[in-house]
């Protein structure tokens, strides 16, 4: 059970407690404590619902059903606070103490950090405050993981069983899990972006594996691992910040080499979005791809899922994933192998505009006409392999003019993402200049 706000926009409150508990198999119900009037640029308006009928949602579901978990999010007022913390007492509960928005926009009044501590925290099995939340309610200034400790015992004497703060927007996604007896950090790669959503959806997660039967340390780690995939594979509704999307299962990109590669490439992704021009968008959008050093099939190599589009402005359908494309894989097994080093690609646009830009940039340039294809041959691996021949060296730029029903294409290919979208970069400016 989730009670807190309804966000209008469908990014955080219930809504995306709702698709949390959903990925993971669980039946959700809600008690909504407001309406929010909001969208990825901001909150417009908070309408507090009565107390009474915050109450009447409570009762109607505790009367019916055997609730396995509940979580606390948006509560807004101190009476809120303490009426929940009455009604969900003895059932296994995470405290997720929402006061702003990721937008930055407060969700609470003024009172609330201390109802919470007084009515709630004496409650709960796990509380899940950001750094923010746990230094308005201990009084504690947290500066980093030492501060996350501190919090956590002060968390933990102030009536939570268990308690786990987590600190995204530190440089490394860290956050700090205590049980009363044992202090555990729990890190994974930080994620260069906002995902409005993200706090109630690691919490919601949390309730759904207690809800499971799940211990809360591991509650917690699971919970962190299907929160970054569905940071790392936030979407872009609207004009402001993305907005998380669930998953039913975990990226794979939690290990090793594999971690290297799926951090370094979204990041170029992330950079490429913010000037990529239309011009430079083809109809099919755009894919950048990275390779593990060792690569040798497409499931070695990570790429987009769903590509670069363009609506008023570049967007990432999917998230990055391995074997997410063999087209622009093709092209980087191609380059690695002559030389192992060329590990990244990305396909732009055709024009010769666009061919003369790349020229204009100073980068060498490739092109075969796919009439001069062998039968049986993947066009991209036997076009790639056939420019590299020629020219005896792998060119900055590979183009062909397509084909029927093949769209004309630039790929740029590079040894990282940094270096092709740095590429990309300069193509656009010399197209500009044009």
């Amino acid at each position: 059970m989730t009670v807190g706000g309804s966000d209008a926009g469908g990014g955080a409150g219930i809504q995306a407690d709702l698709k949390a508990f959903h990925t993971i198999g669980v039946h959700g119900t809600s008690a909504i404590t407001a309406i929010t009037a909001q969208n990825t640029r901001g909150v417009e308006h908070i309408h507090p619902l009565p107390l009474d009928v915050i109450a009447g949602q409570l009762d109607a579901v505790l009367d019916d059903m055997a609730v396995g978990a509940a979580k606390t999010g948006m509560l807004y007022s101190p009476e809120v606070a303490a009426l929940a913390g009455d009604r969900l007492a003895g059932i296994p509960l995470v405290v997720d103490p929402v006061m702003v928005s990721t937008t930055r926009h407060a969700l609470s009044t003024a009172a609330l950090a201390d109802a919470v501590a007084a009515h709630l925290l004496p409650v709960c099995t796990l509380a899940t405050p950001n750094v923010d939340e746990a230094e308005r309610l201990t009084g504690l200034s947290i500066d980093g993981v030492e501060g996350m400790r501190e919090a956590c015992h002060a968390l933990h004497d102030m009536g939570a069983d268990t308690v786990v703060v987590t600190g995204g927007h530190f440089e490394t996604a860290t956050d700090v899990f205590y049980d009363g007896d044992e202090v555990v950090e729990v890190t994974l790669p930080g994620l260069e972006r906002a995902g409005h959503g993200s706090g109630c959806t690691f919490s919601a997660y949390a309730a759904a594996f207690l809800a499971r039967g799940t211990p809360a340390r591991e509650a917690v780690r699971e919970a962190k691992r299907y929160t970054w995939t569905a940071v790392a594979g936030a979407i872009t509704p609207g004009q402001g910040v993305d907005v998380v999307r669930q998953r039913s299962s975990p990226l794979p990109v939690m290990d090793g080499d594999k971690t290297v590669v799926w951090r370094m490439l979204q990041q170029a992704v992330d950079s490429l979005r913010t000037f990529l021009p239309r011009a430079l968008i083809p109809e099919v959008g755009v894919n950048l791809a990275y390779a593990l050093p060792d690569a040798s099939g497409p499931e070695d190599v990570c790429a987009v899922r769903g590509r670069l589009v363009y609506t008023d402005r570049p967007v990432q359908v999917g998230e990055c994933r391995f074997g997410a494309s063999r087209h622009i894989a093709a092209i980087v097994l191609a380059a690695m192998h002559r030389d192992a080093s060329m590990r990244c690609a990305v396909n732009i646009a055709f024009s010769k505009r666009a061919v003369a830009a790349c020229r204009d940039a100073g980068l060498t340039v490739g092109c075969f006409d796919r009439a001069d294809e062998p039968a049986g041959r993947s066009t991209m691996e036997w076009g790639t392999g056939h420019v590299i021949e020629q020219l005896g060296e792998i060119p900055d730029v590979i183009w062909d003019e397509g084909g029927a029903g093949k769209e004309a294409m630039i790929r740029v290919i590079g040894e990282t993402p940094r270096q092709v979208v740095d590429t990309v970069w300069c193509i656009a400016a010399a197209l500009e200049k044009d």
